[in-house]
């Protein structure tokens, strides 16, 4: 059986192998997707991640100016690193609320069980623990999709998970 490390070092490979341009079709997928996701009108508090390109992550940032231009009232926060440590900031103002009604969650991969394996810094264990009423809908490419992840009793499972 795999561990979470082993697991983690397969689904890097195997995103790092994505060409640019596979990337960006994959990313605009997921982006179509995740517009159908829920009714984001009914949505007040986002918290959501700015793709690192280091990661290869998907970039949503097509779906994040979707939401900022449809849905002007939406409050949006992201984590970003300030002064060396991990901060939540409202990228156009505002009070960073203590619940969400919605989490955008990255990772590398996810089972059928909408368990998710991340990077293993646990920011987003410990974050989703804070959060329990919120919908965590978590982003991944298709190519995260394995059929175990370990799992440990911190870990939160995803209300859905979108792929591309």
């Amino acid at each position: 059986m795999e561990t979470k490390s082993d697991v983690r070092k397969r689904l890097k490979r195997a995103r790092l192998e994505l060409t640019d341009a596979e990337h960006t079709l994959k990313s605009r997928a997921i982006v179509a997707n995740l517009k159908e996701v829920t009714d984001w009108s009914r949505v007040k508090t986002l918290h959501y991640f700015e793709p690192l390109r280091e990661l290869v992550e998907p970039d949503i940032s097509g779906f994040i100016t979707y939401l900022e231009d449809t849905y002007p009232d939406l409050k949006l926060f992201t984590p970003r690193v300030i002064d060396k440590k991990w901060e939540l900031v409202a990228p156009r103002g505002g009070e960073v609320p203590d619940e969400f009604d919605a989490v955008l969650v990255p990772m590398l991969g996810f089972n059928a069980a909408l368990n998710r394996i991340g990077y293993g810094g646990g920011y987003y264990d410990m974050f989703l623990a804070t959060q329990p009423n919120a919908r965590k809908i978590g982003v991944c490419f298709e190519i995260g999709h394995t059929v175990h992840i370990p799992t440990e009793p911190h870990d939160i499972p995803l209300d859905i998970i979108v792929t591309d």
